[in-house]
């Protein structure tokens, strides 16, 4: 009964939990995914606003360079290079005149552009169009040289002029400019202007500057999704008089034509907390703390190699986007509710069926787990689930057995391999101990040899049976040495593709073991000239410290690449890598970082003793993930 009563508790708990979650997890999925629409489409439609800007002012550019090169302008090129000399051109007048007419003609039929300038070297206004209207030369410069505007005396800033590239589109704002905005206002646009050399000479500037009218037509037929409200401020740090300005506003219907009020900047029109968060950064969107406006944004550079920008923005109604889904939200709950008086019915009858197998199963679990391995559930007139329940958990025990005795075989012959292993290290360094003082007393049995007189027969038997025994002795060492493999490599030449394949097919049991998967990628076609055996036995240590330092279901890649004097061998893992305080050891013989029984320190050595008889180089470092060692050894003509 009690496990009947559990399970109806259970039932309906994990019936009204999940359902309760997932209605609400799918309502509010299915907001975010309307969201996220509904931010893709305003994104987009920045996106298209400010291309759409962004060709426009192209052209204006490219209407305004090809203006240098109209024939008025150029018949005007004489009278500026005269002014550059401090020379009054003898048909100054009569030139003037004409570009005068030309400009005030070409203003009409491009009346975006709202004031036209030629100025002289000096930056001294020569000729002046404004609304469709020349300025006469009624202002003496020096030596009573006629200009449309007062001299300028402003160092600084003509210093800037010169730094222009000639025949360039560039973007200012000229001190003329400046003096024509009303006070407390500024103007919609800076300034587009043209050093203007010709034969390598510079001869003065042709300014313009843009009203933003076919902006403004840009701006009152784009598409505002959402109901969205457009905002378009200018940031420019270097002018205080124009920085954060609002040059459109669809809240407070300005538009590019009208006059910017510098009272009327970002900060006084957003929210503080929103205009925080858009200044600085150059795109997204942010929505208030009420949650009752969101600002789609986008940082714009209007100007060629300028750091003025706009910021071009969306302000949507956060309110009108939500309303919908919150009735969505009270429907889902009322279906919620219907639905767990259901499913509490139907859970009260599954509880009884359920309830005398599922004992039995558990009492058989509990069995295996105390150690009756042989133990099995037998389950018949049951449901289908209980009993396929049943059936898995034979299959589990029967291949939990099976695993059982692969690991108890497999750990007997990985015994074997490490006794063979320590006994083979053992007898490399007995040799190497035994090999001085064998070498000393073969040295000394042949000084006493030829010290011996040559009538003492039985001295000289003595001595000979000593040097016997001795070289017997070295045989013998050389042999335990041999069976280390501390031997002199035997080069040949080999296809590093089938080696690889062989290593790999070496350690591939091992990499079961531990589910990775071993890769081999790069240049496989070099032919390497080495001792294929023991370079085999640096690689092999290699992989299987990356085996061993590996994550299981992860990869171990080895990667070739070669050149005309070397080859390299890399072998990378995704492990913890190495602690940089062990870096320094890893190469020393009997040093180890793994735990004890995983390695006797000496693989490392052993191969950096290799590598080293091959001329090569043995380098091992922590890569961005894991461990990265690299075996580098010289071609075949380098090694020779």
């Amino acid at each position: 009964m009690q496990l009947k009563n559990d399970i109806f508790l259970r039932v309906a708990l994990s019936i009204l939990l999940p359902m309760t979650v997932l209605v609400l997890a799918a309502t509010y999925y299915t907001e975010q995914r309307y969201e996220e629409g509904v931010r893709i489409e305003l994104a987009g439609s920045l996106e298209s606003l400010t291309g759409e800007i962004d060709r426009r002012l192209a052209s204006d550019r490219e209407m305004f360079a090809a203006l240098a090169t109209a024939p008025a302008i150029e018949q005007y090129i004489p009278v500026m290079q005269a002014a550059a000399e401090g020379e009054l051109h003898p048909e100054f007048f009569e030139r003037t005149d004409s570009i005068n007419r030309f400009l005030e003609a070409f203003q009409k039929v491009v009346p975006s552009m709202n004031t036209l300038r030629v100025l002289d070297s000096q930056a001294n206004t020569l000729v002046k169009v404004r609304f469709g209207q020349s300025a006469p030369a009624s202002f003496d410069g020096i030596e009573s040289f006629p200009f449309a505007e007062e001299e300028i005396d402003d160092e600084q800033y003509l210093n800037r002029l010169y730094e222009l590239p000639n025949n360039e589109v560039g973007v200012t704002l000229l001190n003329q400019t400046k003096s024509e905005q009303e006070e407390n206002t500024s103007l919609p646009m800076l300034d587009y202007i043209l050093p203007m050399s010709r034969d390598g000479i510079f001869v003065g500037y042709l300014v313009v500057n843009m009203l933003g009218e076919q902006i403004n037509r840009i701006l009152e037929y784009t598409h505002r999704p959402r109901k969205a409200k457009i905002l378009i401020a200018e940031i420019n740090p270097e002018e205080t008089d124009r920085h954060e300005v609002i040059l459109y506003d669809d809240s407070q219907s300005l538009s590019f034509t009208d006059n910017k009020s510098l009272e009327r900047r970002l900060k006084n029109v957003l929210p503080e907390d929103l205009y925080k968060q858009i200044i600085g950064e150059p795109e997204g969107y942010v929505t208030s703390q009420d949650n009752s406006e969101s600002i789609y944004f986008v940082e714009y550079m209007p100007y060629p190699d300028l750091l003025a920008h706009w910021i071009v923005m969306l302000r949507v109604d956060q309110t009108a986007i939500d309303a919908p889904f919150k009735q969505v939200r009270i429907i889902s709950l009322i279906v919620v509710a219907v639905i767990l008086i259901i499913s509490l019915w139907l859970a009260g009858i599954t509880a009884n069926q359920i309830a005398r197998p599922v004992t039995q199963l558990a009492k058989t679990i509990k069995d295996y787990a105390n150690g009756r391995s042989k133990v099995r559930v037998d389950i018949k007139d049951s449901s289908q689930e209980i009993e396929a329940l049943a059936h898995s958990f034979n299959y589990m025990a029967d291949t939990l057995d099976k695993a059982a005795e692969e690991r108890d075989r497999t750990q007997h012959i990985m015994l074997q391999q490490d006794k063979l292993a320590s006994i083979g290290q053992m007898a490399a360094g007995i040799g190497h101990e035994l090999n001085n003082p064998l070498n000393n007393i073969l040295t000394l049995s042949k000084l006493l040899e030829r010290n011996v007189n040559c009538a003492d027969e039985s001295s000289k038997q003595d001595i000979i049976s000593l040097r016997e025994e001795t070289l017997r002795a070295s045989g013998i060492v050389q042999g335990i040495l041999n069976f280390a493999r501390q031997v002199p490599p035997n080069f040949s030449e080999f296809k590093i593709s089938a080696w690889i394949e062989d290593t790999f097919a070496l350690v591939q049991q091992q990499a079961n073991k531990n589910a990775i998967l071993l890769v081999s990628g790069g240049n496989l076609e070099p032919t390497v000239y080495g001792d294929r055996g023991q370079l085999q036995q640096v690689l092999i240590n290699l992989l299987l410290n990356a085996i061993q330092a590996s994550a299981r279901d992860s990869v171990v890649e080895v990667l070739v690449d070669a050149n005309e004097e070397t080859v390299s061998i890399s072998v990378s893992d995704s492990g913890i890598g190495i602690e940089s305080d062990d870096l320094d050891k890893i190469f020393d013989p009997f040093y180890s970082s793994k735990q004890v029984g995983e390695g006797y320190g000496l693989g490392l050595s052993i191969s950096m003793g290799i590598m080293e008889q091959h001329n090569g180089e043995l380098t091992i470092r922590n890569n961005e993930v894991g461990v990265l060692a690299v075996m580098t050894l010289p071609t075949k003509a380098k090694q020779g």
